[in-house]
């Protein structure tokens, strides 16, 4: 398609079909074709939602966190204001000297923030990996963590955030399907 002699862009192109889809899903049937064309009378394609290209989600895993208290502050330190949410489970460890200097510890955190681009992500990274109070050890001195990078992608234009810019939180999870009901929309499969 060419508008005043300029060829659409790929994100305008699915921007204007994905118009259609939705003016088609009012009236089912060939009866809406007509209408649905309409819809492309007078339009003005700076009002297309066409998202946000280039932002980029990274997703780590650290198998266990010593000091919630501590670790939280660290991670919401180091997104800096871009929006971030982790997955948890807790340790019931009330009689286990392995962990006699935790804090409300915690398992199989899982760890998801969105970036701008890819230098932000980028930059949120080195400061996970880098920062040498992450977490507290068992004595209960400040720590590295050690993660498994989960995904690091660049993120569909119209994927949703794992939240508002500037939001931080966190949700327990019990089960393995808990968890994946959780996290299955925020990997690179579904976003």
């Amino acid at each position: 398609g060419e508008e005043g002699g300029a060829l659409l862009d790929r994100a305008q192109a699915d921007a204007i079909e994905e118009l259609l889809v939705e003016q088609a899903s009012y009236m089912p049937g060939m009866a809406c074709i007509p209408t649905c064309l309409l819809a492309l009378d007078d339009l003005d394609l700076s009002t297309l939602d066409l998202g946000e290209p280039g932002r980029c989600r990274s997703i780590f895993k650290v198998d266990v966190v010593n000091n919630s208290k501590q670790f939280t502050k660290s991670l919401k330190s180091a997104a800096a204001g871009l929006p971030c949410t982790y997955f948890y489970r807790t340790i019931e460890c009330q009689n286990n000297a392995k962990f006699s200097f935790a804090v409300d510890p915690w398992r199989a955190v899982y760890c998801l923030c969105d970036a701008p681009d890819k230098k932000a992500a980028v930059a949120y990274m080195k400061t996970i990996r880098t920062d040498g109070a992450m977490d507290m050890d068992m004595l209960g001195k400040p720590g590295k963590i050690q993660l498994t990078v989960i995904e690091e992608f660049e993120m569909a234009a119209k994927a949703k955030n794992v939240g508002e810019e500037g939001s931080f939180e966190g949700t327990e999870y019990r089960t393995d399907v808990d968890l994946d009901g959780l996290m299955g929309p925020f990997l690179a499969a579904n976003a």
